[in-house]
């Protein structure tokens, strides 16, 4: 039996909001919490509660992934999205998955800060569900060899991150793999995942529209075991809007996957059932953002290079929560100067206008921060 793995982020940052340089040393109100609220109460009307029920609806067993930053704003005021997902993991058997809480970078420079991060999200997801994650995706699927040797440590033994070109010339996604570590480790088809997330409603595309019977047939005829179908959950709602009939597409589904055969699985379900294919090495980074599938959809020129080595400095910091809450990284994202195509995404999710203002917010929360932590006479070393 062919099994279709769906995964969804869940994600919202905590922005920040126009931070000028008047207000260094005098306003310590980092973040947009009126305009944050406002996004989540919006895409909680649009995505999360008409999504998951759909699920609900069509006993869609998937796994998902609330970071933390989302998770805890909807515990304090979105009760019923929390109580919606609750209902979502009884009922159908769905599995929470586990992340770096402030879904950061933390990975690639602190381990120790990683971990904390880690070990906080799944404590929060426990709570909050009453089931304890067994699978592990990084921030944007950020992942290579070393980490799984650390998240193996840490009890996880499936981890997912990108079917990258380079990676699907040799390794069909649809299997699973063994880590270097002796991990699970499952790549995700970043065509079929893009037909939905990306090509749903675009009209010069030459499969548009795209039904459920006719995207049934195409997993049906994708040699392998799995169909690893990963994308962000504000899909279905926020970036297709329903006018687009993604909420069809969805509700349609679940009939087309299993009279064709084929049946609905989490990740652990599958990690436990079916035999890695081989080993992959994958000795640098990749994630499933932009078109370079790297780092450099936050590191990629020097604004996000300078953001990030000043947010590095305040490892010591003794206002620890809020630095963390600047390791988000959509504020690095933001600031991205991409080729023409990948840019229109990152203007999508850009609150600023621009990446030299997202910037500039930032490098001045990151002075006032600097006062805040170290004082008004700590010179910042170059």
């Amino acid at each position: 039996m062919k099994r279709i793995v769906f995964f969804f982020e869940v994600h919202q940052p905590r922005r920040i909001r126009k931070f000028s340089v008047r207000d260094i040393g005098k306003n310590r109100d980092y973040f947009w919490d009126a305009k944050n609220l406002e996004i989540i109460d919006r895409v909680a009307e649009k995505c999360y509660l008409p999504a998951t029920q759909a699920l609900i609806d069509g006993n869609i067993k998937t796994s998902i992934s609330i970071s933390g930053v989302l998770l805890e704003s909807l515990v304090k005021n979105r009760s019923d999205v929390v109580e919606k997902f609750k209902e979502y993991f009884q009922k159908t058997g769905g599995e929470p998955v586990v992340e770096t809480y402030y879904h950061s970078l933390s990975s690639i420079w602190n381990e120790r800060e990683f971990r904390q991060q880690v070990e906080k999200d799944s404590k929060m997801t426990e709570t909050v569900f009453g089931k304890t994650p067994t699978t592990f995706r990084n921030s944007e699927l950020i992942y290579r060899d070393d980490l799984a040797a650390v998240v193996g440590g840490m009890g996880y033994r499936n981890i997912i991150t990108e079917g990258t070109d380079a990676l699907i010339s040799s390794h069909s996604p649809n299997y699973i793999y063994s880590s270097k570590y002796g991990q699970n480790l499952l790549l995700r088809n970043y065509r079929l995942s893009d037909d939905i997330s990306f090509r749903f409603s675009n009209h010069s595309w030459t499969e548009f529209p795209l039904f459920a019977d006719k995207y049934a047939r195409w997993l049906e005829e994708t040699p392998g075991d799995i169909i690893n179908l990963f994308m962000d959950y504000e899909t279905f709602g926020e970036h297709q809007w329903r006018e687009t009939g993604i909420f069809e597409f969805l509700a349609r589904l679940p009939e087309e996957v299993r009279k064709r055969g084929m049946e609905f699985s989490t990740i652990s379900e599958v990690g436990e059932l079916l035999e890695p294919k081989a080993t992959l090495s994958i000795p640098n980074y990749i994630s499933w953002a932009d078109f370079s599938r790297d780092l450099s959809a936050w590191l990629g020129n020097d604004m996000q290079r300078d953001a990030f080595e000043d947010l590095k400095s305040f490892e010591n910091c003794r206002d620890v929560e809020i630095w963390r809450y600047l390791q988000t990284s959509d504020h690095l994202y933001y600031m991205s100067l991409a080729n023409v195509q990948d840019q229109e995404v990152h203007a999508y999710f850009n609150p600023y206008g621009s990446p030299f203002d997202a910037y500039i917010h930032y490098k001045n929360v990151m002075e006032d921060m600097r006062i805040r932590c170290f004082g008004e006479n700590f010179k910042k070393k170059k």
